[in-house]
């Protein structure tokens, strides 16, 4: 007999100031908040109407996010002083008391480099509370930029850049031989995506021309970057889109 199919889990969606959640079986909903108060409740609400499952996926936007490649410093031993330093620099880069943040690196304890993200704490704290004042219990929590590097749109071991946009925040990260070399987010301004993408490309790091840009969002891509970089977009919905994610 054949098994009957399991709807994925619902996702919770965390933007500058709205919440949404999509559920596999019916419309998103949504909620405002202005501070973190306010988005625990919005967790809360939303996540108590997802009565068929426990466990949520949340995906938040960048604008909760900061970003960075670092050079290992000379020296270090250990974690514990590799971790003391990456929050140096990280106060040193941003002008941010790095207890305010939640910390992660990607690099080998005996690389040359670390991709550092960073998640606000207060952001996470309010949807880890508001999750549990539903009595659901919080599967994954993902920057949207992270989520969307586990979606490779072509081969990722040649040279690309991977983009998203939520349409609010644009973060845009350069990748040679699988690592990363330079990663940027910026809050997006009135002179449309593909002006954004090209800015972002040149500010960024030395590449070369004809590098893709694999760029995950809701709006119409550019065929183009300003430099002839061809524009690759994913075809998978992403968390903030009206239909929600399958």
């Amino acid at each position: 007999m054949t098994r009957p199919l399991i709807p994925a889990r619902p996702q919770l969606w965390v933007g500058r100031t709205q919440a949404a959640l999509a559920s596999p079986l019916g419309v998103p909903q949504r909620r405002d908040f202005d501070a973190a108060a306010g988005l625990r409740r919005a967790c809360a609400e939303l996540a108590g109407t997802a009565t068929r499952w426990r466990g949520i996926e949340v995906v938040v936007s960048d604008a909760h996010c900061r970003y960075l490649v670092l050079p290992r410093a000379a020296g270090i031993q250990g974690r514990a002083e590799l971790d003391a330093s990456i929050a140096a620099r990280f106060a040193s880069a941003f002008g941010d008391d790095p207890a305010d943040w939640l910390l992660q690196r990607d690099g080998a304890l005996l690389g040359d480099s670390d991709l550092v993200c960073a998640l606000r704490r207060d952001t996470a704290d309010a949807i880890r509370a508001g999750l549990a004042d539903a009595r659901r219990r919080l599967h994954r929590l993902q920057p949207l930029w992270v989520w969307c590097s586990r979606q490779p749109v072509g081969d990722a071991r040649k040279p690309h850049w991977l983009a998203s946009s939520d349409g609010d925040t644009l973060t845009m990260g350069l990748f040679h031989q699988q690592h990363c070399v330079a990663v940027r987010s910026t809050r997006r301004d009135a002179g449309g995506l593909g002006a954004a993408l090209s800015r972002e490309a040149a500010r960024q790091a030395d590449h070369a021309t004809g590098t893709p840009v694999w760029l995950f969002g809701a709006e119409a891509p550019p065929p183009w970057l300003d430099d002839g970089s061809p524009v690759v977009a994913s075809g998978r919905t992403m968390p903030f889109a009206a239909e929600g994610v399958v």
